[in-house]
């Protein structure tokens, strides 16, 4: 019985990314077509002045046909929510108004002094875009993320974070985010200053259970730190996430729950993952690097 459960909301969850990316999707054909009739387009925006040119028509009519796709999953073909039990509840809540504008980058180079990686990145991302970046081990990905958080300069050019715009940051290694030292509980209390028993209920959501808040960082696994970095966001109320592999070291049942949280998130994702999967089934757009440049384009949508 409880593997039918574990199937039934594997189902629920796939079913709520696709739909989640679809709708996204839909979105952003919309803007495209609403951008064309005004005559107008977002200067930093490459992918949409080729697409503007010849295919403007063509954006009516692809997100007709994923929004009757999406109809199709909310009615005939909707997956009911199971009941969850005990598994991990991580409802990333987040509103879904604020800045139309997430996030704006103009002519910007990012790297270090002997070793320019990007250059001249010019691209926007628009409220609840589920980008993904990738490219080669080396190319910039993570400097990219860490120069959007603010955490390294830009060698040049200008970053621009919509108002309203409230961005948090979870690195491939959770421990740089952490003192090693602290415990779990002290270690929520000093980003959220929730007193002790808010922290603890809070903490319990994410399955940190008996004497677990009191585990000093060090002795957690990857697994009960990507968990706290996750309780940590939520608690803050960011809008905008930047995620550098969120899915390494997770076990199978919170990997399951982390990406279902992702599909119920109301706000902005900007994500590096290697896993191809994850990918098709998350993105709305795609972010490349190569050879020092970052092309955008859109995933191949199953529309069928």
């Amino acid at each position: 019985k409880q593997a039918e459960k574990d199937q039934q909301w594997q189902e629920y969850t796939d079913q709520q990314t696709e739909i989640k990316r679809l709708q996204a999707a839909a979105r952003h054909y919309r803007d495209l077509a609403r951008f064309r009739k005004g005559g107008k387009a977002d200067s930093g925006d490459k992918f949409a002045k080729g697409f503007f040119a010849n295919r403007g028509l063509g954006t009516v009519r692809r997100a007709k046909s994923v929004e009757k796709r999406i109809e199709t999953l909310l009615t005939d073909e909707k997956v009911e929510k199971p009941i969850q039990g005990w598994q991990m509840k991580m409802e990333l809540e987040s509103s879904s108004s604020g800045s139309r504008l997430v996030l704006a980058l103009t002519h910007l180079d990012i790297g270090y002094a002997k070793n320019v990686l990007i250059t001249d990145l010019n691209e926007s991302i628009r409220q609840g875009e589920r980008i993904l970046l990738v490219g080669p081990n080396g190319c910039g990905k993570t400097t990219l993320l860490r120069t959007l958080a603010g955490l390294l300069p830009a060698l040049g050019g200008r970053v621009q974070i919509g108002p309203s715009i409230q961005v948090g940051y979870m690195a491939q290694d959770q421990a740089e985010n952490l003192d090693p030292h602290l415990s779990v509980l002290a270690s929520f209390q000093k980003v959220t200053g929730m007193n002790e028993t808010n922290s603890r209920n809070f903490l319990h959501k994410y399955l940190f259970s008996g004497d677990e808040p009191l585990l000093p960082v060090e002795q957690c696994s990857f697994g009960m730190r990507s968990r706290l970095m996750l309780a940590c966001l939520v608690a803050q109320g960011c809008n905008f996430l930047l995620l550098d592999e969120p899915l390494n070291h997770l076990d199978i049942p919170s990997r399951s729950q982390f990406e279902s949280a992702l599909a119920e998130f109301g706000g902005t994702i900007l994500a590096v993952s290697h896993d191809r999967y994850f990918i098709q089934r998350f993105a709305t757009r795609i972010w490349e690097i190569d050879a020092g440049e970052l092309h955008s384009v859109l995933p191949e949508l199953n529309e069928e």
